[in-house]
């Protein structure tokens, strides 16, 4: 008996398990905020086996404040279930993103920016499910947001090719995809603009959108898309094919044209806005260096942009 009670006590060490009393003593998150006012650095903590209370610590500085969060109401605190982070976007500079390469690269957390004041939207969203939630929704209904990690971002950041795409959100009665924020150029993308940067990098290969055709709103829903992109003769080529469908109509041609008008309008307003600004999310760059082992954006900003959207209407099996 005293050896399969031995036997046990290991086994539940290998586990990880972690004796009650011992997690009682420990302050567990799962979400934090990091917000930037008068000239103090603010972080929010959801607590979760404190009924998901919110703690807010001020201080001069990053390392102030997560010196100061080390204990929570006598509690250890906990960061091995960190999962989300929202970031107002006047911390995300080089000052916050080393210090969180120096003290967190090792957890794979979900990364957001927010305009918002990081105070009034944990009043309402702290938990990770809040946010995993609003990411499946969005991912699935919109295709505007795509989820993000501190590491891709860190990747990003040190990979001359392309920049740091972070998703931007805000709040009203529910979590709402605002696009995507570039802190490296300090640049706002619209949602519109991000679900083409997801299309043309195949993030995404499905989202709904409503259109207006005659004064009536048709919901249609694009799938099973796929994007390719060439570049030849100075000209980027992409062809982007896929199905349409519409649950509130039969007759997909007006909606088909229309569609595919503000998707090319998307595309090229992405594009232009790269050449103008010298960032490169979309990855079309990337394929004038294939061909010319060239990377500039001199040569980028002289190019022509051809796209050829073909789909074919088909109908979709289910709109979940």
């Amino acid at each position: 008996m005293k050896k399969i009670i031995i036997g046990l006590i290991i086994l539940l060490l290998f586990l990880g398990y972690t004796p009650y009393h011992e997690l009682n003593n420990l302050a567990v998150v799962d979400t934090i905020g990091i917000d930037f006012s008068n000239n103090k650095y603010y972080l929010y903590l959801n607590v979760i086996n404190d009924d998901n209370k919110v703690y807010t610590v001020t201080g001069n500085s990053l390392g102030e404040v997560f010196l100061k969060a080390r204990n929570i109401d006598n509690k250890k605190t906990y960061y091995k279930h960190l999962e989300v982070v929202v970031f107002n976007t006047n911390t995300l500079d080089n000052t916050t993103i080393n210090f969180f390469k120096d003290e967190f690269t090792s957890i794979d957390y979900l990364v957001f920016a927010t305009e918002d004041k990081i105070s009034d939207l944990f009043k309402n969203y702290h938990k990770r499910r809040d946010y995993k939630n609003f990411i499946r929704k969005e991912k699935e209904m919109s295709g505007s947001i795509i989820n993000t990690t501190f590491k891709e971002v860190l990747s990003s950041n040190s990979d001359n090719i392309k920049d740091a795409a972070i998703p931007l959100i805000s709040y009203k009665d529910n979590i709402i995809s605002k696009g995507i924020f570039i802190p490296s150029k300090n640049i706002y993308l619209d949602k519109e603009i991000a679900r083409a940067s997801y299309l043309l990098n195949d993030k995404i290969n499905t989202y709904n959108t409503n259109i207006i055709v005659d004064n009536k709103s048709y919901e249609v829903v694009l799938y099973d898309l796929k994007a390719n992109t060439k570049y030849k003769d100075n000209t980027i080529n992409i062809k982007i094919s896929g199905n349409i469908d519409s649950p509130d109509s039969n007759d997909l041609i007006t909606q088909k044209k229309k569609v595919t008008n503000i998707l090319k309008d998307n595309i090229k307003e992405l594009i232009n806005s790269e050449k103008n600004n010298n960032y490169n999310i979309s990855n079309t760059i990337n394929h004038i260096y294939l061909n010319k082992r060239e990377l500039n954006y001199t040569t980028y900003k002289n190019t022509n942009i051809k796209i050829d959207i073909d789909l074919s209407e088909k109908e979709k099996n289910n709109y979940d």
